[in-house]
């Protein structure tokens, strides 16, 4: 183990320009933060590249530290200055960047396909109720948001770990998952649009959820069986998150 005492230390830095999506492509690497995460991380199939705690932290007696991870006791102010959340639990890890290149879906399990999703908040949320509702994998176009962020790991609430995520899934590859089989269901007004509960979701089926401010662009439209979610109020739409959550149960309920 060895001790960090100082903010300008070399491995402060570099924990600390991860916050940057920059530096997490440059070398492929992320943070995550708090006891929870870093259990998940832990009891998951992620390579872990060093642990960070802080000096409080480090008389915790109920973590178990691995003997095979490279762990570093950081002073408590010092610690502070390395975390990304305003009231840190203590423990950091530093994570590798899996390599996503080999993904093929499966016409018997079943994806939801974020198009161009913007908030971290609602990329963490919708991993999280896609691991809920037993989705077999998130896929993610060219255009979302950073899923290395650390506001999407924290709003996975642990989930990032027990879901297969890929990215840069371009529109070219999911229309080659529609000849595959797939159908698209997109929550999106069109031409065809019916009500969400029409729609046949015992087939195999990839769920789209739209761009929070611009919904599903219209090539993808254009792959689509388009369905709506009725808003009974005054509402002008539903947060990108919920709607998936309200997508992906129906497919849960029409198959149960």
């Amino acid at each position: 183990m060895l001790e960090i005492t100082s903010s300008s230390n070399n491995k402060c830095k570099y924990v600390k320009s991860l916050s940057q999506k920059k530096s997490r492509q440059k070398y492929g690497e992320y943070t995550i933060e708090g006891i929870k995460s870093v259990s998940d991380a832990l009891n998951s199939e992620r390579e872990i590249t060093a642990l960070y705690v802080s000096d409080s932290f480090f008389e915790n007696e109920k973590f178990k530290y691995p003997k095979d991870i490279s762990l570093y006791k950081v002073q408590d102010d010092v610690f502070m200055k390395m975390c990304d959340t305003k009231a840190p639990q203590g423990i950091l890890a530093v994570v590798k960047i899996e390599d996503e290149t080999d993904f093929t879906p499966n016409t018997e399990k079943s994806y939801i396909y974020c198009d161009c999703i913007n908030d971290p908040g609602n990329l963490g949320t919708i991993i999280r109720t896609a691991d809920a509702a037993g989705f077999d994998g998130v896929l993610l176009s060219d255009g979302c948001v950073d899923l290395y962020s650390p506001k999407t790991v924290r709003s996975s609430m642990g989930s990032f770990f027990n879901m297969k995520v890929v990215t840069g899934v371009s529109y070219e590859k999911l229309s080659e998952y529609k000849n595959s089989g797939f159908q698209l269901i997109g929550g999106a007004l069109g031409d065809n649009t019916i009500d969400y509960r029409s729609a046949d979701m015992k087939k195999p089926t990839i769920i789209i959820v739209g761009n929070e401010a611009n919904g599903i662009s219209e090539d993808v439209q254009k792959m689509c069986q388009c369905v709506k979610i009725p808003i009974l109020g005054k509402a002008e739409s539903l947060n990108a998150g919920v709607a998936a959550a309200i997508l992906m149960y129906e497919l849960v309920r029409q198959r149960s």
